[in-house]
């Protein structure tokens, strides 16, 4: 195996660091490699530069797709991707979950979700690696770093030097348990059949990926997304900002918020022949909920 550099064309900043892998290779002795570069490079930064390693691990789903893969983004002390690092992806057959035709969304939402956390033990395996370990034990010497893992309803403390994970979000616990997420059966209830849900769930999906994204500190939170091109090809631009916090604005929305967007985008795209392009606002209330609202911009705006 190997590792080799992709360019990121949305993001060239933050380049893919892609670990290569052979057909006979299997993923148990991926994972160690895929951790030892990770760590090795994390422990050139400073702390403050990479407080926190967010882990998620996203399978193929259909034939017809990519190959799955695990992605590992280093954030700041103030929730913002590491510069210079990039990403690192390692892309493995093993990352495989297909949902068959006969299959629906919510069976197979906690199908993925089983496979998702039986995937994290394999990772906590391998961290545990006597060719491993050492590089974590060395980069937290100088200074904490968390782990957390992504799942579709959050994310779940790693808990590197415990046995499992941390508790699970809500949603986790209620598919496992073969009950009804609670955003599902809330809304079914209210909306009568009149509210768009799989649009609300993308709503949510977006906005808890942009609180996420952002400091601690932004209390309100306005996101502008438009539509255009880039040498040659769609593109999504952004534009995040804090009033609050003018000059910590940024372009840059990070991995796990461009899917959300992308999602997003691309279910307006469906409904409305074209993307209008966005605005969507947050502000968190004295409780600490946020309240949210979206604008669809006019063509051109």
């Amino acid at each position: 195996m190997r590792w080799t550099v992709e360019p990121n064309v949305d993001h060239p900043k933050w380049p893919h660091n892609v670990l290569v892998t052979g057909g006979n290779e299997s993923l148990e002795s991926a994972l160690v490699e895929y951790w030892k570069r990770i760590l090795t490079d994390g422990s050139a930064l400073a702390p403050s530069a990479r407080t926190e390693l967010a882990i998620e691990i996203l399978p193929k789903t259909f034939d017809k797709d990519d190959p799955g893969f695990s992605q590992a983004i280093f954030y700041t002390s103030v929730n913002r991707q590491c510069e210079g690092l990039g990403t690192y992806l390692l892309r493995h057959s093993d990352f495989t979950c297909i949902q068959s035709e006969e299959e629906d969304d919510a069976s197979f939402e906690r199908k993925q979700l089983v496979w998702q956390l039986d995937q994290y033990a394999e990772l906590k395996k391998a961290l545990k690696d006597r060719a491993a370990w050492p590089l974590f034990e060395k980069i937290r010497a100088s200074g904490p770093l968390g782990i957390r893992v992504a799942t579709s309803n959050g994310w779940i403390d790693f808990r590197a030097d415990q046995e499992g994970l941390g508790p699970l979000p809500e949603n986790d616990q209620l598919l496992l348990a073969g009950k009804e997420t609670t955003p599902d059966d809330l809304l079914q209830d209210l909306a009568g059949g009149v509210l768009d849900i799989p649009w609300m769930r993308i709503v949510e999906e977006f906005t808890t990926a942009l609180i996420q994204y952002t400091p601690p500190y932004f209390k309100n939170i306005h996101c502008k997304i438009t539509e255009g091109t880039k040498q040659g090809k769609r593109a999504l631009f952004y534009d995040i900002q804090c009033p609050e916090f003018p000059d910590e604005g940024t372009t840059d929305p990070g991995i796990r918020l461009h899917v959300a967007a992308t999602r997003m985008v691309q279910h307006l795209t469906a409904e409305r022949g074209a993307f209008p392009g966005v605005i969507v606002r947050l502000t968190q209330q004295p409780d600490e909920s946020w309240l949210h609202s979206l604008e669809c911009l006019k063509s051109g705006s």
